[in-house]
Formats: structure tokens, sequence, C-alpha cells
């Protein structure tokens, strides 16, 4: 992972957490930082160590890399669709959805893409998401962007006007933004605006952007090798001279595979506990 600094373009050292892993997968990168990869060879050896510390040596085949356009995505059909995972592990193929957790007087609402859905564009959900909080009024909404990687910032207005009414209803009223190292892009802009119209509590892991960022992507094919490139052509400035490298959260947690394989959300928990404390 350390060599994979070389190998990801990145706004910040969250990309490389983010797509170093992804790019880990591909015989070139296995050949940069392993000495263990046969150039003409089919496969990969792996010492793979468990929780005890018993070691067991495997091989596993290499995979042509796929065709990247554009950020890569979490892939949700990965996921666990079990009711055992944690929330924000439950619906991820969803661009976005909420629940209400009347047990901690809140409303949680999972953000996965700033896109315009075929049954209800993100104007309506925000238009739903208003009629819920009318009705149940709690005291805590979050809103989860950990798997935000863009789409179309300028779908965001109406979503970001019902955050902004809904702290200023009530001052006890707290809004948390939940990032991390996959909230990029027009996620970016969407936690930058709130950041600066919102008194909104960020938790989780930093994003893998800044608020002042250059996006937008053209698609280069070099005529010779004929490898892709993606070339950026517009700069975002959501604060002129803001120098963030992100927007540091206030309850800072990063997420470890022991969490992961535990069904565990550490950042929720702490979100949670925070609201209660309130």
């Amino acid at each position: 992972m350390a060599q994979m600094d070389e190998l990801v373009s990145r706004d910040n050292v969250m990309g490389i957490k983010w797509i170093g892993p992804l790019l880990l997968r591909f015989r070139g990168a296995l050949e940069i930082v392993s000495t263990g990869v046969n150039p003409r060879g089919t496969k990969i050896p792996l010492t793979l160590a468990d929780g005890d510390g018993n070691a067991t040596e495997a091989e596993l085949e290499l995979i042509p890399a796929p065709r990247m356009r554009g950020v890569p995505k979490l892939n949700a059909s990965k996921l666990s669709q079990a009711q055992s995972a944690p929330l924000y592990l439950q619906n991820v193929a969803t661009l976005y959805w909420l629940k209400e957790l009347p047990e901690a007087n809140a409303v949680y609402v999972q953000f996965n893409q700033v896109v315009d859905g075929a049954d209800e564009t993100l104007a309506a959900f925000a238009a739903r998401l208003q009629q819920v909080l009318d009705k149940s009024l709690p005291a805590t909404l979050i809103v989860d962007v950990r798997h935000n990687n863009g789409g179309n910032a300028d779908l965001l207005s109406p979503f970001i006007d019902v955050l902004v009414k809904f702290e200023r209803r009530q001052q006890r009223n707290k809004l948390f933004i939940l990032t991390g190292r996959n909230t990029f892009s027009a996620a970016q802009i969407f936690i930058n605006r709130v950041d600066r119209l919102t008194n909104a509590i960020f938790a989780g892991e930093p994003s893998s952007s800044k608020p002042n960022f250059v996006g937008e992507e053209n698609e280069v094919i070099l005529p010779w090798s004929g490898a892709i490139c993606s070339i950026s052509n517009r700069y975002h400035e959501s604060i002129p001279g803001d120098q963030r490298i992100w927007i540091e959260p206030a309850l800072g947690v990063e997420l470890s595979s022991h969490d992961y394989f535990a069904n565990r959300d550490p950042v929720l928990k702490a979100v949670l506990n925070t609201s209660k404390s309130h």
C-alpha cells in the first residue's frame, strides 16, 4: 500500500486508501510491489494469516484489469444484504433512502449517488424526507455519504435546503454528516456546501477530496499505447483561499477490517452516543 503512493492520482492521502486496494488487484501494480509475481505466470502467491496468527500459503489466479471509466465505485453486489449487516451496508445499491430510528429520536439517510433515480428524483426524495421530518420531528438527522463518489452537483440544492431547514427549526436539532474515503467529486461539493451553510457535525474518516478541487472528466485515448486517460477541466472553489486538504471530522473514527467482519459500524455508534449526550 505504501508503494501505491506513486501510482494513485488523488487530492489527498485518503485517495490512496480508497483507490490503492483496487489497483492492487491489477497485474502491473502487483509486479511493481511484489517480487513474488512471475511476469509470465498466471498466479500470485500469497501468505494469509488468521486472527490467531496461523499462516496459510495460497495462490490466486490473476485477472485482467477492467476498463476503468471514471472513479471506481464500491461494488454493491459484493456486499452482504443480510439483516445482520450494519445499516450502512444493507442497501448500498439504492441511490438514496432513509430509515427512522425512533429509539434514538433520529432519522438516518444514506445518500449514495448525486443523480436522479429512474423512479424518484433527488428533489422528490428531498420532499419525501421533509415530510418525514415534519411528521416525526426528530432531534437528530444523520446523512451518510460514505459510499457517495459523485454525480451531478446541480441536483443538490433541494436536498441541502431540507438539511438547512431541519437545523434551523429547533435549537436542539443536530445534523451529522458521515464521510469516508469513498466520498468524492459531487459528494465533496455536497459536504462543502453543508459545511458552509450549517453547523453540521462531521463524523467518520475524511473524504478523499478537499473543499477546493479540480474536477469533471474528459477521456483521452493516447494514440500510440491506447492507454485511456482522464483529464479534469474545471476548478470547484467552495471558499476562496481555503487550503484545507479535507473537512476534518469532529468525530474522527477510522474503519477497520475487524469492525467490517464483525458487522459493526463504529461511526454510527459514535454519532448516536454523541446525540444522546446532547
